[in-house]
């Protein structure tokens, strides 16, 4: 009894109370304070804020509540605190009991939230661990003491990189592109300054030895990050006519160290590789050993051998494909005579009919639709499938790129040029082009940037000079513009049309024409009808214009009249309307 008087006269005393309720009052606002901080991003400091105010207000409620409770009247505060007590929804317990629940409800919110966060950051994190897996393969070592045979070390470099880029696994792969490592060539750098130079995780190495048709791979994967590790090295003996299931072996052991899954169809194909001619694989590696020279005499001593490997074994869809590619690479240069785009489609539809799992080939299928017949809804699914087939594939990032402008979609042009640069950061090409497209969507700093970069990458580069003398132009630096110009028309002849479309665009005429004559005499074929159009056009002579625009066969640029802005003085002409009725874009 004496214990209930006294928790009755605790509780009905007005100091007690008050503390009650701020006490426990207090604690919740903390709680609500912690949940909205933690889930709206807000800031820490105004939980602190709260902290003290609450402190400060704590003696202040004290005082107040003394102060009131000594007044005797009927209405002072004692006797209604005593009047609330008589009402059980309106008890000092009704209100405690009532704070607690808010209390708890708040943390169970708080609790759950945590956790839907805590389960959002391991998905986070693994995410993480799904993050891009980065890998090199850097140019192989000659040891098979033939000078004679760097042609066959090349090749099977390339092979082993081919190979690496057709691997789905569930973690996203990006391989190096060759001519990328092909810069780090007999570099003194160290493993971990390369690859921090390209960006990426984990390199190869490797070098060659072999006699007859035999040949010696010895390998090892290194880690380059925290700090430099062999993970694995291993030697392999192969015949030239395994050639191709040994790298797929070597592929999938590279992803297993690397702890990238493979899928147990990807295994299965790896089992599947077919066997090769072993004559007509030299052939196509010396082939393309030659088309990576990239000079003018290189590039038709590459068709010869492709040719032969093509006469060794009619059924070797490589030579077809690289065939393919050669003449792609002819057609868009001085050196075409005019029939490289069909002879291309010809070598890529034999192609595909003795392999359909081959990326290059689709990507092959892919320019002929764009740049010879025309067909782009066919372009675009063939560039499609070839990036689905491999993704690493930089050249083909970049002609999709330029598909996707003549469509109209420039966002995803430079998005697709970018992987193109991503792929392969060390080819100018990739920066240069860029450039332009950075200078038709008026980003013009941009365009300087990364065309200066082409020029860091290879010097006196002639599509960096190119876009350079464009870019000075359409921002009226034309004494720069000239320069540019000049020089490339200097260093290279066949540009000689660059320097003429920009004395016409500022007004220099005798100059143009003068350009335009030499061109014209010296003999057309499609490359010069076309820089023939671009001056034409820019002097404001349509006839011209448009004489050179219907030259056939047509140069693989023809297309882009229907869309870039130099020919914007074309479009009124009624010609212009019947050229882009013949071309059908994709609406």
């Amino acid at each position: 009894m004496e214990q209930e008087d006294f928790f009755k006269k605790i509780i009905s005393n007005p100091l007690a109370q008050t503390f009650l309720i701020y006490v426990s009052g207090g604690w919740a606002v903390l709680e609500m304070a912690d949940y909205f901080i933690s889930n709206y991003n807000l800031n820490d400091r105004i939980r602190d804020v709260i902290l003290v105010i609450l402190l400060i207000g704590f003696p202040v409620a004290i005082f107040f509540t003394w102060l009131f409770s000594k007044e005797k009247k009927e209405n002072t505060i004692r006797n209604v605190w005593k009047i609330r007590l008589k009402k059980p929804w309106f008890s000092i317990p009704g209100t405690f009991v009532l704070i607690l629940l808010l209390f708890f409800t708040s943390r169970f919110v708080y609790l759950n939230e945590t956790s839907l966060s805590k389960a959002r950051e391991t998905s986070s994190l693994n995410s993480r661990n799904m993050a891009e897996v980065s890998l090199a393969v850097l140019p192989f070592s000659n040891y098979t003491g033939e000078k004679d045979q760097e042609w066959l070390v090349e090749g099977q470099h390339e092979t082993l990189i081919n190979e690496l880029s057709k691997i789905s696994p569930v973690k996203p792969l990006r391989i190096i592109s060759r001519h990328t490592v092909n810069a780090l060539k007999d570099s003194e750098k160290s493993i971990t300054e390369m690859a921090n130079e390209i960006d990426v995780d984990f390199l190869v190495e490797a070098s060659v030895q072999g006699s007859g048709d035999n040949i010696i791979l010895q390998l090892q994967l290194i880690q380059a990050f925290p700090k430099e590790s062999i993970i694995w090295a291993q030697s392999f003996t192969s015949n030239v006519s395994d050639i191709l299931r040994l790298h797929s072996n070597i592929a999938a052991l590279i992803a297993q160290k690397i702890n990238l899954d493979l899928s147990p169809e990807e295994e299965q194909q790896i089992l599947d590789q077919r066997q090769v001619n072993p004559e007509s694989y030299k052939a196509y590696l010396r082939g393309m050993y030659q088309l990576n020279q990239l000079t003018p005499e290189s590039k038709e001593k590459g068709l010869e051998f492709l040719h032969e490997a093509v006469r060794i074994d009619p059924g070797e869809p490589f030579a077809y494909a690289g065939l393919a590619l050669g003449y792609l690479e002819i057609a868009h240069g001085p050196l075409d005579t005019g029939d490289a785009l069909t002879k291309a489609e010809a070598a890529a539809s034999q192609a595909i009919k003795l392999d359909s799992t081959m990326a290059e080939i689709y990507a092959a299928l892919a320019e002929v639709y764009l740049y010879k017949t025309w067909e782009f809804e066919k372009a675009e699914k063939n560039f499609k499938k070839a990036l689905e087939l491999n993704p690493n594939l930089a050249l083909t990032h970049y002609h999709y790129s330029w598909a996707l402008y003549l469509f109209g979609r420039m966002e995803e042009a430079i998005h697709e040029h970018l992987l193109a640069k991503k792929y392969d950061p060390f080819n100018p090409l990739h920066s240069a082009w860029l450039g332009l497209l950075y200078m038709y969507d008026g980003q013009y700093e941009e365009a300087e940037k990364v065309t200066l970069e082409s020029m860091e990458i290879e010097k006196d580069y002639s599509v960096g000079y190119y876009v350079l003398g464009r870019i000075y132009l359409e921002t009226g630096r034309t004494e720069e513009a000239i320069e540019a110009h000049k020089k490339l028309a200097e260093l290279y002849p066949w540009w000689k049309s660059a320097l003429g479309y920009t004395y016409a665009r500022l007004g220099q005429i005798e100059e143009a024409k003068k350009i335009k004559k030499e061109i014209i005499e010296s003999g057309v074929n499609s490359w010069k009808a076309n820089g023939l159009l671009h001056i034409s056009a820019a002097l404001g002579d349509n006839d011209e214009a448009f004489r050179w625009l219907n030259y056939e066969p047509h140069h693989a640029f023809t297309a882009w009249v229907g869309v870039m802005p130099e020919y914007n003085n074309l479009h009124d002409d009624p010609r212009f309307d019947v050229f882009l009725k013949k071309l059908n874009l994709p609406k």
